[in-house]
């Protein structure tokens, strides 16, 4: 899958009172899905360190499945590192197999069109 991020406030008044960096952006999705996640770059926005992220929000016109894939995004990263941060999105396992009821990554073609709110911290 690609994915397109798109910073939605200004990448130098996001800056906290105790140095963190807060920036949000919407994130738009195209399938094929890559297994493992979508890498973003980071590192023009966090200098020292990129510590997480969130999915805040999903377009009200993504199907109510799709939003709930859309909201166990998980931003997988070392806080070592500032060059890219992996957004992952989860499925449920199939019930037939050794992931019944765990979450496994979601390499289903079905989160183009996807627009949600994401939120990153670091210095």
């Amino acid at each position: 899958m690609s994915i397109l991020f798109t910073v939605i406030d200004d990448t130098y008044s996001a800056n906290g009172p105790d140095g963190k960096k807060r920036l949000w952006g919407t994130v738009s999705l195209t399938n094929p899905y890559t297994a493992g996640g979508e890498s973003i770059t980071v590192s023009s926005y966090f200098k020292t360190k990129f510590l997480g992220g969130k999915v805040m929000m999903v377009n009200p016109s993504v199907t109510a499945a799709n939003a709930g894939i859309a909201m166990t995004g998980t931003f997988r990263g070392d806080t070592s590192s500032t060059t890219t941060a992996v957004l992952q999105f989860w499925n449920a396992g199939l019930s037939a197999t050794a992931n019944a009821g765990l979450f496994v990554d979601n390499t289903t073609a079905n989160l183009s069109n996807t627009t949600c709110v994401i939120q990153l911290e670091g210095y």
